[in-house]
C-alpha cells in the first residue's frame, strides 16, 4: 500500500505537463517580443553608431582643417598628432613633425618661456600661454606664434596646445609700441625745446630793455649811448638768427628750400667764412687753423646755405671747446667729393646722444646756467643742407674732441666756374621821397616812420588796408610799405586796389611780411607788390629799397 501511495504522484504528471503548455506559449510570447526588443535597440545602436561615425569624421576634418594650429603632446613632450595647418606653422610635414619634441621648432631664446608654459598647465587646472618664435628659415625670417596648453586629464602629462601665427600682429604691435615711444621723446623733445626757446628768447630782452632805458636817461652822444646801441644792435641780430633757424628747419622738414645753386670754389667759401668767425674765437682764446689746398675745390652749390653749414659747424666749435683749447678746419679733396671737416677740441659728445645729434632741438643736459645757449638746431640744419646738395655728413667723438665731416660731390668737369662777382656799392639817393606805411602794429608803424623821417622822408601812416588807400589818393606817396596780414582788407588786396586805380596804380609798392616763403613771394607779386622783403628789415634796407623806386609817372 505504501508504494503504491509513493507512486502515485508518478501518475500525474502527465496532468502537470499539459497543464504548463500555456506558461511555454507565454514564454515563446515573451521571447519574441524580446526579440523585437532587441533589434530595435539594435537599430538604434546602429544608427548611434552612424552618428558617432559621423561626428567622428566632423571633429577629424574640424581638427584637421581648423584655422589655427592643434597638436597633442605626451608627458615628455613628444608631439602625438598635429593637425594641417599646425604642421604647416611648425614648418614641416604632418608625417615629419609627429614624434618630434615640440621645443626643437622654437627659436633657444624662447626656451624658458616655452617650459613655464608647459609646467604652468601642467600643475595648475588652467590654460597658460605665451608667444615664441620659431628658428630661423633660409629666408632669414622668424615667425612669431601664440600658443596656448591646456592639460588632457585623462592622460597624465598630455597637453592640448593651440597655436596660431601672430607675426604681422605681433610687428604692428612693436610698431605701435615703437611710434609710441617716439611720439613720448618727441614730446618730451617739444617741452624741453619750448624751455629752451623761452630762455633763448628772453636772455635778449632783457639788454634791449636796458639798453632803452640807458637810451632814455643818458646824455645824447655819450658813450653809454653808444653802447647802448650797440647792444641793441647785437641783441636784435641775435634775435633775428633765433627766428631764421626756426624757419629754415620748418623749411628743410617740409621740402621747402630752394637752393640757388652755382659753381664755386668751396675751399674759398670756408676760408672766408671761418675769418668772419675769427674774432670770437680770439675772444674765446680758442686757437683756430685752417687747412686747405693750393688750388680751388670746384662744387655745384649755394654758396648762402654751405656757408651757413659752415659757420654753425664752427659755431658749436666755439661754444663747447673751453679757453686754450684749438679748432682745426681742413678742407680736402676725397674721391670725388669736397671734405670740409672742423675739428675740436672740446667736452665731445656723450655716447648715448651722438646718435641723435643730427635731430631737431636735441642738445646733451645742461646746467641751469646754460652757458653754451642755443636751440639744439645747428646741426639738424647743417645736416638738411648738406643732404639738399647731395652730399653727407658724419660726426665722431670721444673724449678728445668732436670732429663733424662735410662731403660735397664735385662738380662735373667741364662746368662753367663763375668768377667772383664785384660789388659795387649803390649810393642811397632818398631826395625827400614821399612814403606811406601801412601798418597794424601801432608801435612798429611809429618807430618806422620816425626813422624814416629821420633819413630826410616824408612820411605818413595808417593802420590798416582801407585807412591806407584813402590816405594814398589824398597823399600821392611814391613808395608804399605794406604789410600783408592786416585787419580786414589784407595786403594782397590793398596792391589789387592800387593797381585798379587810375591815380595810384603807378605807386612802387613793397610788401613788408614775416611770410616769406618762396610761394609768399611770388603769391605777392601776383598780387601786384614790386618787391617783398621779409621782416625784421633794417632801416638801411629799407632804404636802398626806397631809394631803387622808380621816379613817379613810370607804369611799373
Amino acid at each position: 500500500m505504501k508504494r503504491k501511495t509513493a507512486r502515485a504522484p508518478k501518475r500525474t504528471r502527465p496532468a502537470k505537463v499539459g497543464a504548463a503548455a500555456p506558461d511555454r506559449g507565454r514564454l515563446v510570447h515573451e521571447l519574441e517580443v524580446h526579440q523585437v526588443e532587441l533589434e530595435s535597440q539594435n537599430e538604434e545602436l546602429r544608427g548611434a553608431r552612424g552618428e558617432l561615425e559621423a561626428a567622428l569624421a566632423r571633429y577629424t576634418e574640424l581638427y584637421d582643417f581648423a584655422p589655427i594650429g592643434y597638436a597633442t603632446i605626451d608627458a615628455h613632450d613628444v608631439i602625438c598628432d598635429v593637425n594641417l595647418v599646425g604642421a604647416r606653422l611648425l614648418g614641416a610635414a604632418r608625417a615629419k613633425v609627429v614624434g618630434t619634441k615640440l621645443g626643437a621648432v622654437f627659436a633657444p631664446d624662447g626656451a624658458q618661456a616655452f617650459h613655464a608654459m608647459l609646467a604652468h598647465a601642467r600643475t595648475r587646472d588652467e590654460p597658460a600661454t605665451c608667444e615664441l618664435s620659431l628658428r630661423r628659415t633660409r629666408r632669414d625670417t622668424r615667425a612669431v606664434l601664440r600658443l596656448t596648453a591646456t592639460a588632457q586629464p585623462r592622460e597624465p602629462g598630455a597637453l592640448l596646445l593651440a597655436f596660431e601665427d601672430i607675426t604681422r600682429h605681433k610687428a604692428e604691435r612693436d610698431l605701435l609700441a615703437s611710434t609710441e615711444r617716439a611720439l613720448r621723446e618727441a614730446n618730451r623733445r617739444k617741452d624741453e625745446f619750448l624751455a629752451m626757446l623761452s630762455h633763448e628768447l628772453r636772455n635778449p630782452l632783457a639788454p634791449i630793455r636796458a639798453s632803452l632805458f640807458v637810451l632814455e636817461h643818458a646824455e645824447p652822444g655819450s658813450a653809454a649811448c653808444a653802447e647802448a646801441h650797440a647792444v641793441l644792435d647785437r641783441q636784435v641780430a641775435h634775435l633775428t638768427r633765433l627766428v631764421d633757424d626756426l624757419l629754415d628747419v620748418t623749411r628743410i622738414s617740409s621740402g621747402k628750400i630752394r637752393l640757388r645753386r652755382e659753381c664755386l670754389d668751396v675751399a674759398e667759401l670756408v676760408r672766408c667764412t671761418v675769418e668772419d668767425h675769427r674774432g670770437g674765437f680770439v675772444a674765446g682764446e680758442i686757437a683756430i687753423a685752417v687747412a686747405a689746398p693750393s688750388g680751388p675745390l670746384w662744387v655745384m652749390a649755394d654758396p648762402a646755405r654751405i656757408a651757413q653749414a659752415v659757420s654753425n659747424l664752427l659755431g658749436n666749435a666755439l661754444k663747447f671747446t673751453p679757453p686754450g683749447g684749438r679748432v682745426e678746419v681742413t678742407i680736402e679733396h676725397e674721391r670725388g667729393s669736397a671734405a670740409i671737416r672742423v675739428h675740436d677740441t672740446g667736452v665731445g659728445v656723450a655716447p648715448e646722444l651722438l646718435p641723435h645729434v643730427f635731430e631737431p632741438f636735441t642738445q646733451a643736459p645742461q646746467s641751469i646756467d646754460r652757458a653754451p645757449g642755443g636751440l639744439g638746431l645747428g646741426l639738424a640744419m647743417v645736416k638738411g643742407f648738406v643732404e639738399l646738395h647731395g652730399g653727407t655728413v658724419d660726426i665722431a667723438s670721444d673724449r678728445g674732441g668732436t670732429e663733424i665731416a662735410i662731403r660735397l660731390p664735385l662738380a662735373p668737369r667741364g662746368t662753367a666756374q663763375a668768377m667772383p662777382e664785384e660789388r659795387v656799392p649803390v649810393p642811397v639817393r632818398l631826395d625827400r621821397r614821399r612814403v606811406l606805411v601801412i601798418e597794424d602794429q601801432h608801435d612798429s608803424a611809429g618807430v618806422l616812420q620816425t626813422a624814416l623821417t629821420m633819413l630826410g622822408l616824408d612820411v605818413r601812416i595808417a593802420d590798416n588796408g582801407r585807412a591806407g588807400i584813402e590816405v594814398a589818393r589824398a597823399f600821392h606817396p611814391e613808395v608804399v610799405l605794406c604789410d600783408i596780414g592786416l585787419p580786414g582788407m589784407d595786403g594782397h588786396e590793398v596792391a589789387r586796389t592800387f593797381r585798379r586805380d587810375h591815380e595810384l596804380r603807378d605807386t612802387y609798392l613793397v610788401a613788408l611780411s614775416g611770410y616769406a616763403q618762396p610761394e609768399d613771394v611770388e603769391r605777392a607779386t601776383r598780387a601786384g607788390f614790386s618787391r617783398h622783403i621779409a621782416k625784421p628789415a633794417t632801416i638801411d634796407t629799407l632804404a636802398r629799397v626806397i631809394a631803387e623806386a622808380p621816379e613817379r609817372g613810370r607804369v611799373l
